[in-house]
């Protein structure tokens, strides 16, 4: 997953709307830390790099590199499971 990637959730797959909860078409995922905020923003417009700036704003102070590198990695991982679009 590259920064300029515009990522989406694939077709079936959508957040619970009140739980850290992916549901897709085989079942669930719970979701753990931030990976619902970072989920949510995948919309096929928004940039990983604007996902990384938004988080930026909610975490004033994190390390910039550790933020990306976490949602670079979540983006992947749900990539591999067949949940995440680039």
């Amino acid at each position: 997953m590259q920064l300029n990637d515009t990522p989406r959730l694939a077709p079936g797959c959508r957040l619970h709307p009140t739980e850290s909860v992916l549901l897709i078409p085989e079942g669930a995922l719970n979701l753990r830390g931030p990976a619902r905020e970072i989920l949510q923003q995948l919309d096929g417009k928004r940039t990983v790099e604007d996902v990384v700036q938004e988080l930026l704003k909610q975490y004033a102070g994190a390390p910039a590199d550790d933020i990306r590198k976490d949602v670079v990695d979540l983006l992947e991982r749900m990539q591999g499971h067949g949940v995440v679009r680039a």
